[in-house]
């Protein structure tokens, strides 16, 4: 696997000879996803899919990069969604544990005042 990423030569390489680009593009993903865990080999290849589906359907690289963009933020809203649910959850924890302490506090000093 390429260690170096080289824009220009990419950028060149897509201009005058996509075929080789999209091997070698598909080469380097393949590559990438290989050196990842199980769990994130299947995630890795199941998004590469909808990508690859997404850049399919445009009609032009615009299009396609539109589509990917719009997905990207798709998911920093649902993860800006599902951290929002975690910190109240971890609010709701804190609030009931420090209730629970307080509570516990109250009983010990009642047991140690009547004994």
């Amino acid at each position: 696997m390429e260690t170096g990423f080289d824009f220009q030569e990419w950028a060149l390489l897509a201009k005058e000879s996509p075929e080789v680009f999209e091997v070698r593009r598909r080469d380097a993903i393949k590559a990438f996803l290989e050196t990842s865990g199980d769990e994130q080999r299947k995630l890795g290849s199941s998004l590469q899919r909808e990508i690859d589906y997404e850049i399919g359907r445009a009609a032009t690289p615009q299009a396609a990069l539109s589509a990917i963009s719009k997905m990207m933020w798709d998911q920093v809203a649902f993860l800006s969604e599902e951290l929002e649910t975690l910190s109240s959850c971890m609010r709701e924890f804190e609030d009931s544990s420090s209730k629970g302490t307080a509570r516990l506090a109250l009983a010990l000093r009642a047991d140690t005042g009547a004994g």
